[in-house]
Order: C-alpha cells, then structure tokens, then sequence
C-alpha cells in the first residue's frame, strides 16, 4: 500500500460521514491479541506505536483509535486539549455488559482501517489510560503496554503543545499552567495504579529505556506479547509528530525549557511519584 494512499485512508476514516458510507464492509472483528499502548501525553507512545507496527503478525491502526470511531469519548470533546485529568468522568467507560454495544460499534469501525482477519490488533489512544478495565473487558484477549516517562520532561511537552485556548478555555490563554501539566502526568500515572490490579496482561515500560536500548525493550515487548521478536533496527530514523529523528532520549531538550521556579511546581505537584519512579530533578 503506497504512502500516499494509507495517508487519504486514514484521513478518510476519520470522517463520521465516510465511515457512514463504508459501514457495509464493517464486521466485528476478533484479532487473537488486542494490544493496546498507553500512558501519559507526551511519553512516546506514538514512537512505540510505530515500533510494533514493523512487526509482520501485528497490524497497528493508522491513527490513534479515537480518531477511527464516533463512540470512544476524548477530552477534546468537552473542550481539555490533551488534558483527561479534568474530565476523566466523561472519558471513563465501565467494564459492565452496559457497554457491550458501544465496544461492538467500535470494533466494527476499526476493522475498516484493517486487513479482514487480523491476528494482531495495535491500537494506541491517549485517553484510553482513563478505561483499562473497560478495554479488557470487551477486548479480549487485552495485552496493555504502559509507557512511562519523566514527569518534567512530560509536563513541559504538554505545556508546550496543549492548546486551551483554541478549545475554548481563555482563562490559561495559550498554554497551561505547568502545575496543570503536572497534575495530568500524576493523574495518568494513578490511573494506571488503580486499575492494574484488575488487569491480565500489563507491561510498564520506561520511555528512557526505550530510547537508550530499543532493541532491549522491544524484546521484552514481544516477550509479553508471546510473539517472536522483532529485527534489530538500531539506529534507525522515525518522523513523530512532523520530525525526524532516530530513537534518542528527548528529555534533556525538555528541561532545558524549564526555569527553576517551574521545576519547584511541578514537583510541588507530583513530587512523590517522581520519586517512586526515581525522576530526579534534572
């Protein structure tokens, strides 16, 4: 499939009006994996997402999965660009038989963007962190893969790329407070915590090991996965979000947009989880 072609499907498919029109096609599709990445804006979810895609039995959605389906809430709806932290009501689906019809919906309009018998189903959406007991729930067999990153390094890139007040919320002007950065990083991360105890299959992964030994991690990956491992591609060149790079830690361009006082609040926010997970000040 040429490039151009998986670009104007996936513009396509974004369409409520397109997925309308090729609704016939859908069907309810049962992969023998669901594999679902997770974890906090900012914490490259995105260049892991297109890691797994390389592998060959795995077929990654060409969009976040939000983006695929009118049924799937996000926190851009109610007006939070990049920030579920303060909707998380409206975001959060329960794992009851309540929701079975909106999950039949959703796999329905993501076959459209698959092969017709997928084995291996890769989906990653941010907001998807706010219903884990939701996705293994009317997913399975759900294997979860939590990304985890720096909290500074996470709070400035959300600071640096939300957008408040284009949805809406003149009251932060062009970019979020860096304390409200920090609290959506505590809040994904306590997310996670909360509901690992109901889940099967969770991995966490650090975003700093990912990029110092990609090869590493992604062994340990398809090791959870129960797959066969993926070629070693060390070195090679990803464009994430409009740039291109190959896999290197990101963070240390992070803190150097940091001031003091900004590092002081952060902390003053999510000072115990940075230390549980031994981020400390740069």
């Amino acid at each position: 499939m040429s490039a151009l072609w998986k670009a104007a499907r996936k513009g396509l498919l974004k369409q409520r009006w397109a997925r309308g029109l090729l609704a016939p096609l859908a069907h309810d599709v049962q992969p023998q994996r669901w594999i679902f990445i997770v974890g906090c804006y900012n914490s490259g979810t995105t260049l892991l997402r297109d890691l797994l895609g390389r592998h060959p039995e795995i077929d990654a959605l060409p969009s976040e999965g939000v983006r695929l389906t009118d049924v799937l809430p996000r926190p851009e709806d109610v007006g939070w660009h990049r920030m579920w932290c303060r909707c998380v009501d409206d975001v959060r689906l329960a794992a009851d038989a309540s929701q079975s019809a909106r999950a039949a919906r959703i796999r329905r309009h993501w076959s459209l963007a698959l092969p017709a018998q997928p084995v291996n189903v890769l989906e990653k959406s941010i907001a998807n962190t706010a219903r884990l007991p939701f996705l293994q729930a009317h997913f399975a067999p759900a294997y979860i893969i939590h990304l985890v990153r720096n909290g500074y390094a996470v709070a400035e890139g959300i600071r640096r790329k939300g957008e408040p007040r284009r949805h809406g919320h003149d009251e932060f002007g062009d970019t979020y407070p860096i304390e409200l950065c920090a609290e959506q990083w505590r809040a994904s991360l306590q997310q996670v915590q909360t509901d690992a105890a109901e889940l099967d299959r969770l991995l966490e992964v650090h975003y700093e090991e990912l990029a110092h030994d990609p090869a590493g991690q992604l062994a340990r990956i398809t090791e959870f996965l129960e797959l066969a491992p993926l070629p070693d591609n060390d070195g090679e060149s990803f464009t994430i979000h409009g740039v291109h790079s190959v896999i290197r830690d990101m963070n240390a361009d992070g803190f150097a947009r940091l001031s003091a006082p900004e590092f002081d609040a952060i902390e003053a926010v999510a000072g115990p989880l940075l230390a549980h997970y031994g981020y400390a000040r740069p």
